[in-house]
């Protein structure tokens, strides 16, 4: 077992290199490899992230492209997508020397600019308008179609494009629902409508979605978990589908809603 240890560098207080350093005892008591995954010279068995939903959100590209679990242990201020507390070390430590770690399948997406570029979500893909925008209007216009059909013509300040995992983060702050992690299925929540018949609609997630933007519109900007990614100008298109692989990420068997009420209930 080769084990990649990763966490934000410029987060890092003394609290949780305490953490991380009390898990590296515990590895090398154990006689377990490990690395920092920023040195890693060849591909581990496991990624142990230490940090909040952001650290988890760096990495997620890197373990979903090769196919390697996460454990996630929180030392961020929700994280809600990881399982394991600090006070959970041994633990987590028992379930990796048992073989017995509880892996869910988290859905991702694929994002497409008209101009080729690709970019990975483990959360949602959003366009939204740019606010610095020197154009006359401050008001993005889009164009949102699932599979070529057209379902809102948006003035808005934006559009969410979210999956499950991510349902709980931007877009439900923007007015989305939740969606369970055992649904195969999507969400697009408009952000700010200027209507009061454009909601947010769920469909299936194997749908390819288009987001166009449109004649007089100001220039948008292309965020993927919450990254600005590219800016966006009138004739524009953006494609979301679902990513081929999935993020393999460890869960010590908690109730989703429970985690819910934990996490997101204050």
């Amino acid at each position: 077992m080769k084990i990649a240890i990763t966490y934000n560098l410029r987060k890092t207080d003394e609290s949780c290199s305490l953490v991380i350093s009390k898990f590296k005892g515990l590895l090398d008591s154990k006689k377990i490899e490990y690395f920092n995954l920023e040195n890693a010279t060849h591909k581990p068995d496991l990624i142990v992230v230490f940090g909040g939903d952001g650290t988890i959100l760096a990495t997620a590209k890197y373990a979903t492209e090769n196919q390697i679990p996460i454990l996630a242990i929180n030392v961020g201020t929700v994280g809600f997508l990881s399982s394991y507390e600090e006070k959970d070390l041994e633990l987590a430590l028992n379930a990796i020397l048992s073989n017995d770690l509880q892996l869910t399948e988290k859905t991702a997406l694929k994002i497409t600019s008209s101009d080729g570029d690709e970019f990975f979500a483990l959360n949602d893909a959003v366009i939204e308008r740019q606010k610095n925008s020197e154009d006359v209007t401050v008001v993005a216009k889009l164009n949102f179609a699932i599979d070529a059909k057209t379902v809102y013509k948006l003035s808005c300040d934006g559009l969410i494009v979210s999956t499950p995992t991510g349902s709980t983060a931007y877009s439900l702050s923007a007015g989305g629902v939740i969606l369970t992690p055992d649904l195969k299925s999507f969400i697009a929540t408009p952000i700010c409508s200027h209507s009061l018949y454009t909601r947010p609609i769920v469909f299936k997630d194997d749908s390819v979605v288009s987001i166009s933007v449109m004649k007089n519109s100001c220039s948008s900007i292309l965020s993927v978990d919450g990254r600005p990614v590219k800016i966006l100008k009138s004739g524009d298109t953006v494609t979301v589908s679902k990513h081929e692989k999935t993020l393999k990420i460890a869960d010590c068997c908690d109730n989703f809603f429970s985690r819910l009420v934990k996490k997101l209930g204050k």
